[in-house]
Order: C-alpha cells, then sequence, then structure tokens
C-alpha cells in the first residue's frame, strides 16, 4: 500500500465518522433519556411497594430540577432515598404523587423528564397506581 492510498483510506474514514458521530450522540442522549424515565418509573414502583409493605402513606418528592427524594410518612414526612439525576438532565412536577396504604395514587401527577437538548420523557401516574412512559 503506497503513501497515497493511505492517505485516501484515512480521508475516507474521517468522513464517515464526521457523517457518524453527531448521529451516535444523538442516540445515545436518547439513549439517556429513556433509561432515566425507566429509573424513575422503577423508583415509582418501589415507593408503591413500600407504602403497601409499610402501610403507610409514602410519595416522590421533586426536591430541585436535579435531585428528588421517596418519603414515607412516619408520622412527618421521612427521607427514605434521595436520588440525582444525570447530568444533563432535569426533573419536573406538577403534583407529589402520594401512594396509600392499598397501593393508590392521590394526587395523580405527571413527571417530566428534559435533557439539555429539550427532548423529554413523561411520567403519568394515574389513580390506581399505574406509571406510563410516554
Amino acid at each position: 500500500m503506497s503513501l497515497s492510498e493511505s492517505c485516501l483510506a484515512v480521508a475516507v474514514i474521517s468522513t464517515v465518522m464526521t457523517i457518524a458521530v453527531p448521529s451516535l450522540t444523538r442516540s445515545r442522549e436518547d439513549y439517556l433519556l429513556a433509561a432515566t424515565a425507566r429509573q424513575v418509573a422503577s423508583h415509582l414502583h418501589s415507593t408503591r411497594i413500600k407504602a403497601v409493605t409499610r402501610n403507610r402513606d409514602c410519595r416522590l418528592n421533586v426536591t430541585s430540577a436535579a435531585t428528588y427524594v421517596i418519603e414515607c410518612e412516619d408520622p412527618t414526612w421521612l427521607p427514605v432515598d434521595w436520588i440525582v439525576m444525570p447530568r444533563g438532565l432535569s426533573i419536573s412536577a406538577n403534583a407529589r404523587p402520594e401512594f396509600h396504604r392499598r397501593g393508590n395514587v392521590s394526587p395523580m401527577a405527571t413527571i417530566t423528564i428534559r435533557n439539555e437538548n429539550g427532548r423529554e420523557k413523561r411520567l403519568i401516574v394515574n389513580i390506581t397506581g399505574r406509571v406510563r412512559i410516554q
């Protein structure tokens, strides 16, 4: 292989990488957003199970754009677990979904997770305690 062939091969590879890298970065960001949404949904399911097994009310409380806490009432709200969002993602909620002793929720809530590019996933908690990701 001559020097000119090697230079041509490097040029082709660098062109392909220049085209592929933004797409791979976007895919990674979308994957991180979806994985974080599944993690928050898992924490919501765990909170529901804690409420039923402990026979007390438990809730997910968004404390800032980067953190949320799982709390159980005993007779005041005591934190059970603090969770920090991955870098570049933020969380917000329109209410604090409170799981009761029978597994139902009041009030219903929509939890939104956003990345830096404005893409978002929503978790909807209905009155029966079901969690859906949109």
